[in-house]
Protein backbone atom coordinates (compact mmCIF):
# COMPACT_ATOMS: atom_id res chain seq x y z
CA UNK A 1 0.00 0.00 0.00
CA UNK A 2 1.15 3.50 -0.77
CA UNK A 3 2.44 5.55 2.17
CA UNK A 4 2.29 9.14 0.93
CA UNK A 5 4.09 10.47 3.98
CA UNK A 6 7.15 8.32 3.31
CA UNK A 7 6.91 7.90 -0.45
CA UNK A 8 5.25 11.12 -1.59
CA UNK A 9 2.49 11.27 -4.16
CA UNK A 10 3.08 9.26 -7.32
CA UNK A 11 3.34 10.78 -10.78
CA UNK A 12 3.36 7.45 -12.64
CA UNK A 13 1.61 4.10 -12.70
CA UNK A 14 3.71 1.04 -13.55
CA UNK A 15 6.15 3.24 -15.46
CA UNK A 16 3.50 5.30 -17.29
CA UNK A 17 3.34 9.01 -16.51
CA UNK A 18 -0.02 10.18 -15.20
CA UNK A 19 -1.60 13.59 -14.88
CA UNK A 20 -2.16 14.03 -11.14
CA UNK A 21 -3.89 17.38 -10.62
CA UNK A 22 -7.18 17.06 -8.74
CA UNK A 23 -8.98 18.73 -11.63
CA UNK A 24 -8.03 15.74 -13.80
CA UNK A 25 -9.64 13.41 -11.25
CA UNK A 26 -12.78 15.52 -11.28
CA UNK A 27 -12.85 15.54 -15.09
CA UNK A 28 -12.37 11.77 -15.19
CA UNK A 29 -15.25 11.33 -12.74
CA UNK A 30 -17.46 13.55 -14.88
CA UNK A 31 -16.49 11.69 -18.07
CA UNK A 32 -17.24 8.31 -16.51
CA UNK A 33 -20.69 9.57 -15.48
CA UNK A 34 -21.48 11.48 -18.69
CA UNK A 35 -24.84 10.28 -20.04
CA UNK A 36 -23.98 11.64 -23.50
CA UNK A 37 -21.00 9.30 -23.91
CA UNK A 38 -21.20 5.62 -24.80
CA UNK A 39 -19.30 3.27 -22.48
CA UNK A 40 -16.27 2.93 -24.78
CA UNK A 41 -16.11 6.74 -25.17
CA UNK A 42 -16.21 7.17 -21.41
CA UNK A 43 -13.23 4.86 -20.96
CA UNK A 44 -11.19 6.38 -23.80
CA UNK A 45 -11.88 9.89 -22.51
CA UNK A 46 -10.92 8.92 -18.95
CA UNK A 47 -7.73 7.20 -20.10
CA UNK A 48 -6.71 10.18 -22.25
CA UNK A 49 -7.28 12.51 -19.34
CA UNK A 50 -5.17 10.36 -17.03
CA UNK A 51 -2.33 9.33 -19.34
CA UNK A 52 -2.39 12.07 -21.97
CA UNK A 53 -0.88 10.64 -25.17
CA UNK A 54 0.96 7.89 -23.27
CA UNK A 55 -1.89 5.44 -22.67
CA UNK A 56 -0.52 1.94 -21.96
CA UNK A 57 -1.06 -0.39 -24.92
CA UNK A 58 -2.14 -3.15 -22.52
CA UNK A 59 -5.76 -2.22 -21.77
CA UNK A 60 -5.79 -4.15 -18.49
CA UNK A 61 -2.82 -2.08 -17.24
CA UNK A 62 -4.44 1.15 -18.46
CA UNK A 63 -7.80 0.39 -16.82
CA UNK A 64 -6.18 -0.90 -13.63
CA UNK A 65 -4.23 2.36 -13.41
CA UNK A 66 -7.43 4.33 -13.87
CA UNK A 67 -9.18 2.45 -11.04
CA UNK A 68 -6.09 2.83 -8.84
CA UNK A 69 -5.90 6.57 -9.54
CA UNK A 70 -9.59 7.22 -8.92
CA UNK A 71 -9.35 5.31 -5.63
CA UNK A 72 -6.48 7.51 -4.52
CA UNK A 73 -4.01 4.63 -4.72
CA UNK A 74 -5.98 2.69 -2.12
CA UNK A 75 -7.39 -0.58 -3.52
CA UNK A 76 -9.81 -0.79 -0.57
CA UNK A 77 -11.47 2.40 -1.84
CA UNK A 78 -12.11 1.25 -5.41
CA UNK A 79 -15.72 2.01 -6.23
CA UNK A 80 -18.06 -0.94 -6.50
CA UNK A 81 -21.62 -0.03 -7.49
CA UNK A 82 -23.94 -0.95 -4.64
CA UNK A 83 -27.25 0.12 -6.13
CA UNK A 84 -27.68 2.97 -3.65
CA UNK A 85 -28.33 6.50 -4.87
CA UNK A 86 -25.17 8.62 -5.05
CA UNK A 87 -24.40 10.90 -2.12
CA UNK A 88 -21.86 13.11 -3.89
CA UNK A 89 -21.43 14.63 -7.33
CA UNK A 90 -18.50 16.84 -8.34
CA UNK A 91 -20.61 18.85 -10.77
CA UNK A 92 -23.53 19.49 -8.43
CA UNK A 93 -21.48 19.89 -5.26
CA UNK A 94 -18.61 21.97 -6.65
CA UNK A 95 -19.47 25.14 -4.72
CA UNK A 96 -19.82 23.20 -1.48
CA UNK A 97 -16.41 21.61 -2.09
CA UNK A 98 -14.90 25.01 -2.79
CA UNK A 99 -16.32 26.62 0.34
CA UNK A 100 -15.44 23.62 2.54
CA UNK A 101 -11.79 23.67 1.40
CA UNK A 102 -11.67 27.43 1.84
CA UNK A 103 -13.13 27.28 5.36
CA UNK A 104 -11.39 24.13 6.63
CA UNK A 105 -7.96 24.39 5.02
CA UNK A 106 -7.73 28.03 3.95
CA UNK A 107 -7.17 26.82 0.39
CA UNK A 108 -8.65 28.51 -2.67
CA UNK A 109 -8.77 25.40 -4.85
CA UNK A 110 -9.37 27.49 -7.95
CA UNK A 111 -5.80 28.78 -7.59
CA UNK A 112 -3.93 25.81 -6.11
CA UNK A 113 -2.28 22.79 -7.66
CA UNK A 114 -3.16 19.79 -5.58
CA UNK A 115 -2.45 16.12 -6.25
CA UNK A 116 -5.61 14.04 -6.70
CA UNK A 117 -4.60 11.76 -3.82
CA UNK A 118 -4.12 14.76 -1.50
CA UNK A 119 -7.43 16.20 -2.63
CA UNK A 120 -9.25 12.92 -1.88
CA UNK A 121 -7.62 12.66 1.55
CA UNK A 122 -8.62 16.21 2.40
CA UNK A 123 -12.12 15.76 0.96
CA UNK A 124 -12.58 12.64 3.08
CA UNK A 125 -11.55 14.52 6.21
CA UNK A 126 -14.09 17.30 5.82
CA UNK A 127 -16.65 17.38 8.57
CA UNK A 128 -18.85 19.93 10.23
CA UNK A 129 -19.60 21.77 6.99
CA UNK A 130 -22.53 22.07 4.62
CA UNK A 131 -21.02 19.51 2.25
CA UNK A 132 -20.69 16.81 4.91
CA UNK A 133 -24.15 17.64 6.27
CA UNK A 134 -25.74 17.28 2.83
CA UNK A 135 -23.86 14.05 2.09
CA UNK A 136 -25.12 12.76 5.43
CA UNK A 137 -28.71 13.65 4.56
CA UNK A 138 -28.43 12.00 1.14
CA UNK A 139 -27.05 8.81 2.67
CA UNK A 140 -29.54 8.51 5.52
CA UNK A 141 -31.54 5.27 5.54
CA UNK A 142 -35.10 6.48 6.07
CA UNK A 143 -36.28 3.05 7.20
CA UNK A 144 -34.27 3.46 10.40
CA UNK A 145 -35.99 6.70 11.43
CA UNK A 146 -39.19 7.44 13.33
CA UNK A 147 -42.20 8.82 11.47
CA UNK A 148 -41.60 12.54 12.00
CA UNK A 149 -37.86 12.35 11.44
CA UNK A 150 -38.44 10.18 8.34
CA UNK A 151 -40.79 12.84 6.94
CA UNK A 152 -38.26 15.61 7.58
CA UNK A 153 -35.38 13.66 6.08
CA UNK A 154 -37.44 12.70 3.02
CA UNK A 155 -38.04 16.40 2.36
CA UNK A 156 -34.33 17.17 2.80
CA UNK A 157 -33.32 14.21 0.61
CA UNK A 158 -35.56 15.45 -2.17
CA UNK A 159 -34.14 18.96 -1.84
CA UNK A 160 -30.50 17.82 -1.88
CA UNK A 161 -30.71 14.74 -4.11
CA UNK A 162 -28.24 14.33 -6.95
CA UNK A 163 -30.12 15.57 -9.98
CA UNK A 164 -30.11 13.05 -12.81
CA UNK A 165 -28.24 14.03 -15.95
CA UNK A 166 -30.37 14.43 -19.04
CA UNK A 167 -28.72 13.51 -22.34
CA UNK A 168 -28.39 16.40 -24.81
CA UNK A 169 -30.61 14.59 -27.33
CA UNK A 170 -33.37 14.35 -24.73
CA UNK A 171 -32.96 18.02 -23.81
CA UNK A 172 -33.50 18.93 -27.46
CA UNK A 173 -36.65 16.76 -27.64
CA UNK A 174 -37.97 18.32 -24.42
CA UNK A 175 -37.33 21.84 -25.75
CA UNK A 176 -39.06 20.93 -29.02
CA UNK A 177 -42.05 19.51 -27.12
CA UNK A 178 -42.29 22.60 -24.90
CA UNK A 179 -42.18 24.80 -28.00
CA UNK A 180 -45.09 22.84 -29.49
CA UNK A 181 -47.06 23.32 -26.27
CA UNK A 182 -46.63 27.09 -26.52
CA UNK A 183 -48.14 26.77 -29.99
Amino acid sequence: MLNVILDGFPDEYEGYLIRTDFRIGMQISEALNDVDLAEPEKMVTALRLLYGNGIPSDSSVAESGLRWFMAGGNPDEEHVPDGKPPTFDFEQDNRLVYSAFRARYGIDITRERLHWFAFLAMLGDLGGCSLSDIIGVRGTDLSKLGDEQRRQYAIMQERYRIKPQIPEADKARIAEFEEKLKG
